[in-house]
């Protein structure tokens, strides 16, 4: 019986860490909420996200942009822009829904 308890609670507080511990899967979809807590429009955050969906993903794995350091994105971002050869107003897209996609994860954490 003390078994089955010892168990049972080791399963409970794995599933009370893995509940929060944060979720990286799938690529975020682009929310009114999203668009409001970043002030920009959500129809260009949905551009930027299907400009990530489509022109960094045929180089690169998906990867969730809460994974990846503000500080990188903004470095990287206008040399890969240049070699996808996006517009300026593309680059200035994918960034923000980056930005956006990071902070939903994080929230406005700079040490993230």
């Amino acid at each position: 019986m003390k078994k089955i308890v010892t168990i049972g609670l080791g399963l409970a507080a794995s599933g009370l860490f893995l509940s929060c511990a944060k979720s990286f899967k799938g690529i975020p979809e682009v929310t009114s909420k999203m668009a409001m807590e970043n002030g920009v429009k959500e129809s260009d955050l949905a551009r930027g996200r299907g400009v990530y969906m489509a022109h960094c993903a045929s180089c690169h794995e998906r990867i969730h942009p809460g994974e990846i350091d503000p500080e990188f994105w903004r470095g990287v971002t206008p040399h890969m822009a240049a070699k996808a050869k996006l517009s300026n107003v593309e680059q200035t897209q994918l960034l923000r829904y980056v930005m956006a996609a990071h902070a939903e994860v994080h929230g406005f954490d700079p040490e993230h």
